[in-house]
């Protein structure tokens, strides 16, 4: 099994942006017929773009064009530091849409050789340029005629630009502020409490995988405790149809800490379904969900939000979020 670890930069923000000496961007206005095409850099930490002149328009069909971009996509770009997020043997065999805003491309079988950097790198880059285009809101991948799906072969669902955090505005910034709630453990570790922090993550990561890298991470707050061991691995995070798919290696069994066997659980689940586009979560541990975490917690379906392990610290009462 391919195990895939996502990379994520991540900080706490100590200082207010204006503090910490932010340049202000001015937005790139593009002209008729213009679009960004995006890029990776070379160490594939960041995304980059270029002003891109279409030879089609939007008249000639959104397949056609679509085409066109993503054929530009795989020249190499004017700018030396970045370089294409399509390696030079994934071919583009097709694509279809459909009159509900949906573009569907087919790749070839060598999509599926790229490492899991280079992969999330060249999917953010393709769906953030080709949802330029009007009437495209989402992109769907195909692998010869297989949906894309993640190491416990769940499908991953349709991707919008809104899929991936977004860069700041300046077309070579690599860091995006995002602000996240979050659920550690109490010092007793029977209670969850709620935890609002700013994270940076890079332009290519989706706010499901940043929660997950975060809890991952453990807790800088103080009164908070860790409630997934940092030994464990995010080997997939996918949404689909609201409910977001979170695959983990066998460290997150193996090393559970010794919380309340609710506490690890709930802590992913509250966290990630504080996310508007996420209703319930399914965890499964190499792929496989027909378990249960500590003999005590089925993992065999998704799970919904459960209110009653959160505790805000202030008042010792539970949450009523």
């Amino acid at each position: 099994m391919k195990r895939m670890k996502y990379l994520v930069l991540l900080l706490a923000i100590v200082c207010g942006l204006s503090a910490c000496g932010k340049k202000e961007n001015k937005p790139v206005e593009l002209s008729e017929g213009e679009y960004f095409l995006y890029y990776t850099n070379q160490s594939l930490t960041k995304l980059g773009t270029e002003i891109y002149q279409s030879e089609k328009t939007e008249t000639d069909g959104v397949v056609s064009l679509a085409e066109e971009l993503v054929e530009a996509l795989r020249q190499p770009p004017k700018n030396m530091e970045l370089l294409s997020a399509i390696p030079e043997e994934v071919k583009v065999t097709k694509m279809q849409t459909n009159d509900s805003g949906q573009l569907f491309v087919y790749f070839n079988a060598a999509y599926n050789g790229m490492n899991s950097i280079r992969e999330i790198m060249c999917r953010a880059a393709v769906v953030k340029t080709l949802t330029q285009i009007d009437g495209v809101e989402f992109v769907g991948f195909y692998i010869n005629d297989q949906p894309l799906t993640d190491v416990a072969n769940n499908a991953i669902t349709l991707m919008s630009a809104s899929s991936f955090v977004e860069s700041s505005g300046d077309s070579t910034a690599e860091l995006q502020r995002v602000q996240l709630t979050l659920y550690f453990a109490d010092e007793s570790g029977t209670s969850l409490l709620e935890t609002e922090r700013t994270v940076v993550g890079s332009a290519g990561i989706s706010k499901e995988q940043l929660v997950i890298e975060q809890l991952l991470a453990g807790p800088t707050e103080e009164g908070r405790y860790a409630t997934l061991p940092d030994t464990a691995t995010a080997l997939s995070v996918s949404v689909r149809k609201g409910i977001c798919y979170v695959n983990f290696d066998s460290a997150f069994l193996n090393d559970a800490l010794n919380v309340n066997d609710y506490i690890p659980i709930y802590s992913i689940v509250d966290s990630l379904t504080e996310l508007p586009n996420v209703n319930k979560v399914q965890i499964s541990v190499e792929g496989v969900s027909n378990i249960r975490f500590r003999d005590s917690i089925s993992l065999e379906k998704p799970l919904e939000r459960n209110l009653e392990y959160m505790e805000k610290q202030e008042t010792g009462t539970k949450s009523g979020k």
